[in-house]
């Protein structure tokens, strides 16, 4: 497990990351990858999220942020692949629990499958990547995209 704290996500340090932790595991003789899973989001801590209605930190910019939220994605699960349309992202959101502290929403993040390639594990049965939201922002998204409010038009 790997947590890193405000130092470039969006450029590329969840790549080198999952690339450092991909080779150690496959270092010796016969290990090979049957699951791989990365989540990342803009999170505030857990006792300034609060102080936004959205539960969410705007390290890059809000349109893109906002928009991000219409995108389509693609991951491989137990050897199938799942592809979730830009209008149902948010709905297709998951919850998970950490403890009673860290509720959260985890969206798939666009096409994981490239990273596979990428990754040089094109034959991994589970493969995703995704985003990590405050629990309670994809609903409070979906009222906004229900208001318009996420479409890229004027």
């Amino acid at each position: 497990v790997l947590i890193i704290n405000e130092v470039g996500l969006d450029p590329g340090i969840d790549h080198l990351g999952a690339m450092k932790m991909i080779h150690h595991a496959t270092s010796s003789p016969g290990c090979r990858v049957l699951k791989f899973s990365s989540l990342c989001g803009g999170l505030p801590a857990p006792e300034a999220a609060g102080s936004s209605p959205l539960g969410y930190k705007f390290s890059w910019s809000p349109k893109g942020v906002l928009l991000a939220s219409r995108n389509s994605a693609k991951w491989m699960q137990d050897g199938k692949l799942c592809e979730v349309p830009g209008s149902e992202l948010l709905a297709s959101a998951k919850p998970m629990t950490l403890n009673n502290a860290l509720a959260f929403d985890v969206l798939p993040n666009r096409d994981s499958t490239a990273f596979a390639e990428l990754y040089g594990m094109p034959e991994v049965p589970t493969f995703f990547r995704g985003t990590l939201r405050y629990r309670g922002y994809c609903e409070r998204m979906i009222t906004v995209a229900r208001l318009g409010l996420l479409e890229p038009g004027p």
